[in-house]
C-alpha cells in the first residue's frame, strides 16, 4: 500500500488525444495544474495553439495516420488519454464516419506501447 502511494506522487507525463473537445481540454487544463505532471502532450488534427504552458506540444497528425505519426512523440509518455468523439454531431455524419472516429482513431491511438495506460474518457 505504501508503494502505490509513493508512486501516485511521482512526477509523469501524458499525453491526450481530444484535448480540444469539452472533456479532453477539461483533461488537459487539469494535467497542466498539476505540479505532478511534468509535461502534456497534445494529439490534434490541426494546429490551434490553445496552450500556452510551456509543459505542452502541441502534436497535429493525420488521423488516418494516428499509430505511426503519435509513435515518435509517445517515447516516454507515461499515460496516455483519450477523450475524442464526435458528441452531438453524430446525427448529422454517415455512420462509417461515426464509427471511423469513436472506433478506429481511438484503436489506433491506444496501440502498443500505449495500451497499457490508455483511458477512455468520452466526449
Amino acid at each position: 500500500m505504501a508503494a502505490a502511494a509513493a508512486e501516485a506522487k511521482a512526477p509523469y507525463s501524458a499525453m491526450v488525444l481530444g484535448a480540444t473537445g469539452n472533456v479532453g481540454g477539461r483533461i488537459a487544463q487539469l494535467l497542466i495544474k498539476n505540479p505532478l505532471c511534468k509535461k502534456v502532450v497534445v494529439v490534434t488534427r490541426r494546429k490551434t495553439g490553445a496552450f500556452a504552458d510551456p509543459k505542452v506540444s502541441e502534436v497535429v497528425v493525420n488521423m488516418d495516420r494516428l499509430e505511426e505519426e503519435v509513435a515518435p512523440h509517445a517515447q516516454g509518455v507515461d499515460v496516455a488519454l483519450a477523450a475524442f468523439g464526435v458528441g452531438r454531431g453524430s446525427a448529422k455524419m454517415p455512420e462509417v464516419e461515426v464509427r471511423k472516429i469513436e472506433i478506429a482513431y481511438p484503436q489506433a491511438f491506444a496501440a502498443p506501447p500505449r495500451r497499457e495506460a490508455l483511458v477512455c474518457a468520452g466526449s
